[in-house]
């Protein structure tokens, strides 16, 4: 299954959601690389950097090390590494926190 795949199987406003996180994460750093692992859209650069993984009625950006992160008190998970952002609507994603938590994802490696 390839990320294209993935998101035509998904119903509205999981969809426009996803898409955009994607559009979001591959515009931000050049050279990230975007697979399907673990069957959902995940973007590395050496090391898994972050996830998409669209539930029945949300949508986690999932941040590998998310634990590690500067502020991580808005990002949910009680995990050793992984946290993460949870989205119901389009409206509720803010373009300047996923940069933000995706500039330290890349600086944590």
């Amino acid at each position: 299954m390839n990320v294209e795949h993935y998101v035509d199987k998904l119903d509205s406003p999981l969809k426009e959601i996803v898409l955009k996180l994607r559009r979001l994460i591959t515009n931000h750093s050049v050279g990230i690389q975007e697979k399907i692992k673990w069957n959902v859209p995940t973007y590395s650069i050496n090391k898994n950097i972050c996830s998409i993984m669209a539930h029945k009625h949300h949508v986690n950006f999932q941040i590998f090390r998310g634990a590690h992160i500067q502020d991580a008190g808005e990002l949910e998970g009680t995990g050793k590494d992984m946290r993460h952002l949870k989205f119901s609507t389009l409206d509720e994603i803010e373009d300047a926190k996923i940069d933000k938590y995706l500039k330290q994802a890349l600086e944590l490696g």
